[in-house]
């Protein structure tokens, strides 16, 4: 076939994907308020805010993901925020919140991450997480609040107390039952004023996360996620100064591939939570903002690098320690330029 025809007929097919859409893509439209990277940022919520987490921090950005331990629905996540507002009346909630089971001690309130053999030292442990989100959010300028299922667990033997884990205790230690709309709204739209009262300054950003809780079922998972997107369009509709930024649709909406999910077929891959993270930043940053995370990520890459060495010579090991002292000399000078962004000791 003449060239010249083949040539012809792959434009003319690429002109006609360019026409075709096989996908509809997510266009975020820039807030009217945009973040500030030099503004420190609290993560609270499912593993998903743990992703966004790291990719901000990566870039340098002040961001604590998820301080006090993973949390999915959205009542475990409005008791840990009103203990850090009402802290000087929360002692006795922490103590509280202890349970023991083969010799071990953990908290309600929390993952396993606090427990441990010693009563003493798991209250100590939560105790310390609850301080440290209190003294983040003292400092912060935004709080993101990813909700990933509206499922909760009660204690059978004290009814209405809402655990965070459930620490492989028996299942009738707890009654399982779905948050409705109302019951979200009515709990969350108090702790926003409280917020508001506490932290003025603190700007709220809802999502709800892409995590599949497949466990509930297709139509149990489905359902849940739809309780918590109308709870947080009711919260935002109500509270003015709220926002919310659509991690779920994005995958479900925009990617809906199983390619963008993990192996486990149930948390998103690393490309789709960079996909968002893109999104986001298109929707929350300046193109000045976007450049300054650039450049932090791209010091902080060059500062962990570690280039490989031909061999043990002297001059290997120079060059090596030449590249490593460059690296250092750049970041401190990043860092130096913009003190408030997250610092790495060398």
């Amino acid at each position: 076939m003449n060239p010249s025809v083949c040539r012809s007929r792959r434009s003319a097919w690429r002109r006609y994907f360019d026409i075709m859409r096989f996908r509809t893509e997510y266009t975020a439209n820039q807030s009217e308020r945009l973040l500030n990277p030099e503004e420190s940022i609290v993560l609270i919520g499912s593993c998903f805010t743990d992703n966004i987490g790291e990719r901000m921090r990566a870039c340098r950005w002040a961001a604590y993901p998820n301080v006090t331990g993973t949390l999915f629905n959205p009542s475990s996540i409005a008791k840990t925020l009103e203990i850090a507002c009402k802290w000087e009346n929360h002692f006795e909630t922490i103590k509280d919140s202890l349970a023991n089971r083969d010799q071990l001690w953990m908290s309600w309130l929390t993952d396993s991450g606090c427990t441990t053999y010693s009563k003493r030292d798991t209250d100590e442990r939560v105790f310390n997480r609850f301080l440290r989100l209190r003294e983040h959010l003292s400092n912060a300028r935004s709080l993101i609040v990813t909700f990933g299922t509206s499922w909760i667990y009660e204690l059978t033997d004290r009814p209405g107390y809402v655990v965070a884990n459930c620490h492989k205790f028996p299942a009738d230690t707890f009654t399982r039952r779905r948050l409705s709309v109302t019951e979200i709204v009515e709990e969350w739209d108090l702790l926003l004023k409280l917020i508001k009262n506490r932290y003025p300054k603190i700007r709220v950003i809802f999502t709800v996360s892409p995590v599949r809780h497949l466990k509930d079922g297709f139509e149990g998972n489905s359902r849940s996620k739809a309780v918590l997107q109308l709870a947080c369009e009711e919260l935002c509709i109500r509270n003015e100064d709220i926002e919310y930024f659509p991690s779920f649709e994005i995958v479900n909406d925009d990617l809906r591939d199983y390619r963008f999910y993990a192996s486990d077929m149930v948390h998103p891959s690393p490309e789709a939570v960079d996909y968002i993270w893109e999104k986001f930043q298109d929707r929350y940053l300046s193109k000045e903002s976007r450049a300054l995370l650039a450049e932090g990520e791209k010091v902080t890459k060059r500062l962990n690098h570690r280039p490989i060495q031909h061999g043990n010579s002297e001059l290997a090991q120079y060059m090596a320690s030449l590249h490593h002292s460059e690296a250092i000399d750049r970041y401190n000078a990043f860092m130096k330029d913009h003190p408030t962004l997250l610092y790495i000791d060398q």
